[in-house]
């Protein structure tokens, strides 16, 4: 009797990451000054930002800038 072997199935396609080089870079910077904890793309909502002391802020992918530039003078 032959064993059976799993079928072969298409790889799925990786999902579209729909974030700029630019946002990529201000992020990064922030995660490494110590601003940010983590990050994670929501498309309904922009960015989900870890903070430091674990609380989750939304914020929109056309304000991250300015928000990221607030918390760094501490007044976010």
């Amino acid at each position: 009797m032959k064993a059976k072997r799993p079928k072969v199935s298409a790889p799925k396609a990786a999902p579209v990451d729909e974030t700029s080089q630019g946002e990529r870079d201000v992020l990064a910077h922030a995660y490494k000054t110590g601003l940010i904890m983590g990050w994670k793309r929501d498309i309904e909502r922009g960015y989900r930002l870890t903070l430091g002391d674990r609380r989750d802020e939304y914020v929109e992918s056309a304000k991250l800038a300015s928000y990221l530039e607030r918390l760094s003078k501490g007044a976010a």
